[in-house]
């Protein structure tokens, strides 16, 4: 009897998972989602990247109600984009029922550039000092998006991401930066020390952000030379290796009963002292 019931047990698990497989390979057909697509949701995210002639585009998806109302948004920038019907339901499975607004994009993710590229686009620019903002393995794709949004509002020339322990772009994280991803270039770092001597060499001034700070962050309105400002994780805050090669750690004074600033807050902050005197376009 025993063996008996342990075999029915055994049946009933596998079926519970060819069940679970089954599922998850019919979600990923369904989802039309090739490798290196990415979902864009939400009208604001999404015209912005049909502005992007940086973007490369796949489709659009919609309910049917509103197909008119993106053909002709389509068709005013002069682009050749397929545009699928699909029912609510259907949209809510691909975009992982988060939130849509009825209209999906199909597209893939940005092209980042390397320091070395960065560095040689503005080689030949005296004009105007450039403004860099670094984060130091900060992993949260809501935080990372409202600090791309907060760069390109405090006209940062440039934000770059840790290779390692950084977030990709997704959905979420360009829905955080309302559109500003499409508009600001993105570096992507592989070495944080040996990128940090980079910049060094190339004439910045490199700043990181610490509680332990010996200077405010006022003092970066003074700055009229290159500037890179670096800020780290959300729990950890930057890593003893990038706090060994700055030039000096700032702090933002803060009221003794609060701990911290959440690290987007804290990197508005230090951008908006950082472009006062700064005019650029």
């Amino acid at each position: 009897m025993k063996r008996n019931s342990k075999k029915r047990n055994n049946y009933f698990i596998s079926d519970e998972i060819n069940k679970k497989t089954k599922e998850k390979k019919n979600f990923q057909n369904y989802s039309l989602l090739k490798i290196n697509q990415i979902p864009i949701a939400g009208k604001h995210s999404i015209l912005s990247a049909l502005n992007n002639k940086n973007r490369k585009l796949h489709y659009l998806i919609t309910i049917d109600t509103n197909f008119s109302k993106w053909k002709e948004e389509i068709n005013k920038l002069k682009l050749k984009l397929a545009i699928k019907i699909k029912s609510k339901e259907e949209m809510d499975k691909i975009n992982n029922y988060k939130s849509h607004q009825n209209v999906i994009l199909i597209t893939e993710p940005l092209q980042r550039l390397s320091m070395n590229e960065f560095l040689d686009q503005h080689k030949l620019n005296y004009k105007t000092p450039i403004r860099l903002i670094i984060l130091d393995e900060v992993t949260d794709p809501q935080n990372v998006g409202a600090i791309i949004r907060s760069a390109l509002a405090f006209k940062m020339d440039c934000l770059a991401l840790s290779q390692r322990n950084s977030p990709q772009e997704t959905s979420a994280l360009i829905k955080a930066s309302s559109g500003a991803i499409e508009k600001l270039q993105i570096i992507e770092l592989s070495n944080m020390s040996r990128e940090i001597k980079k910049l060094q060499k190339s004439n910045f001034s490199v700043y990181g952000l610490a509680g332990e700070g010996e200077n405010d962050v006022y003092e970066l309105e003074n700055e009229t030379g290159n500037v890179a400002l670096i800020l780290g994780s959300e729990g950890k805050g930057l890593r003893r290796l990038t706090k060994e090669n700055v030039d000096s750690l700032i702090k933002i004074p803060i009221n003794a009963k609060s701990d911290s600033l959440n690290v987007s807050n804290a990197a508005s902050v230090a951008m908006f002292q950082l472009q006062k005197n700064i005019t650029k376009n």
